[in-house]
């Protein structure tokens, strides 16, 4: 996990933020990772930049800077604001050995990944060394990360989800649960080629819920959540392959990169 992103930043980020409120515009920082490249939500400033987002190759482009965001980027941000994006305070900046720990990280990595293989080899080796590595990870994190939440479905207007409200049980409305399940997606939920490859990752509503579960038990309790959301009336999306999912991604932000028209 070391080498996709820094361990300090993943408990404010991930652990904390985007688990507690995730695809909530205001409090999950997931959303703001691309701000200045693609538009991911609705209420994101139209900029002449998201035209490209209607690219695959452009999409694919921008999602292999990832780590290089996850290790060293956001750090540095989070180290001179004192916050990631203004949204989610750095709190472990006043506990000494887990701001040291923030730093020493940036630090390593700095050194380890992007600097010693110029000081081991030939420029253009190492040169080719830290962008497949950057690349390829970023690649990697972000096929079974950005993918999970990004799409219509997942991203409601206020309209769609008052409507959803209104002919629920009344004792989930406001659910932390329930909010888990609709912002997320579960893809080739019956592949153990798929769990391996995504570290469990495809099965990221029961993730959500249960985040403290090890990946490897997900699959025993996917039949239940389901079972449970279609009892209550929970929208519960499964996409049967990997391009299913990927695709509705790109759909999404085919539908955001026009700005000639807000959705």
């Amino acid at each position: 996990m070391t080498l996709l992103c820094n361990p300090i930043v993943w408990q404010h980020q991930h652990t904390y933020a985007h688990h507690s409120f995730t695809n909530d515009f205001d409090h999950d920082p997931d959303l703001h990772h691309f701000d200045n490249l693609i538009r991911v939500h609705r209420r994101v400033k139209h900029d002449p930049v998201f035209r490209n987002q209607t690219s695959t190759l452009f999409v694919i482009l921008a999602y292999t800077l990832v780590v290089f965001g996850t290790c060293f980027w956001i750090p540095i941000g989070m180290i001179r604001d004192g916050s990631l994006y203004g949204i989610v305070e750095w709190t472990d900046q006043k506990r000494q050995v887990r701001s040291a720990g923030m730093f020493l990280h940036l630090l390593g990595y700095f050194l380890f990944i992007m600097v010693l293989p110029f000081c081991t080899m030939a420029w253009y080796w190492a040169l080719a060394a830290v962008t497949v590595h950057l690349t390829t990870s970023g690649l990697c994190f972000a096929f079974f990360s950005q993918i999970n939440h990004i799409n219509e479905a997942s991203l409601v207007d206020e309209h769609t989800r008052a409507k959803r409200e209104a002919s629920r049980d009344p004792r989930l409305l406001n659910s932390w649960a329930v909010e888990q399940v609709e912002t997320s997606n579960d893809f080739c939920t019956e592949s153990f080629a798929w769990h391996i490859i995504s570290n469990g990752l495809n099965l990221q509503i029961e993730h959500h819920l249960f985040p403290g579960l090890n990946h490897c038990h997900l699959h025993l309790i996917a039949p239940v959540v389901q079972e449970t959301c279609r009892e209550f009336g929970v929208q519960y999306k499964v996409y049967e392959g990997w391009s299913d999912i990927f695709r509705a991604t790109l759909e999404w932000l085919d539908k955001l990169a026009d700005d000639t028209k807000d959705c």
